[in-house]
């Protein structure tokens, strides 16, 4: 049940990253998730993120050449996908802050 919801919020964090940066290689998107949650995330975690975020079609996926000339995977959010995130991310808050507020990680 926790990797379930571990790679489930990391996909709404991907997405996050990939509506507001644009289009970004795997590596990328590791280094940035990196950044924000100050540890390095499980690549396999945000590989399979990624793929969840393909088949649900709210991410693109194409082969192109970097600007240090390797070929990369890219990711680009699809157009629609700011809204979906939008709308999942209410719903979400409405869900977990009853949970949350009583829970210790609030309060330290």
């Amino acid at each position: 049940m926790l990797r379930d919801a571990r790679i489930g919020l990391m996909a709404l964090m991907v997405l996050k990253l990939l509506v507001s940066h644009g289009p970004l290689h795997g590596y990328a998107v590791m280094k940035h998730i990196e950044e924000l949650l100050g540890e390095t995330p499980p690549k396999s975690t945000i590989y399979d993120a990624l793929k969840r975020l393909e088949k649900l079609g709210l991410v693109d996926s194409y082969w192109a050449r970097g600007p240090e000339g390797t070929v990369r995977k890219y990711y680009q959010a699809k157009s629609d996908a700011s809204h979906v995130l939008e709308k999942v991310l209410r719903s979400l808050c409405s869900l977990i802050m009853p949970i949350l507020r009583d829970a210790d990680c609030m309060t330290g």
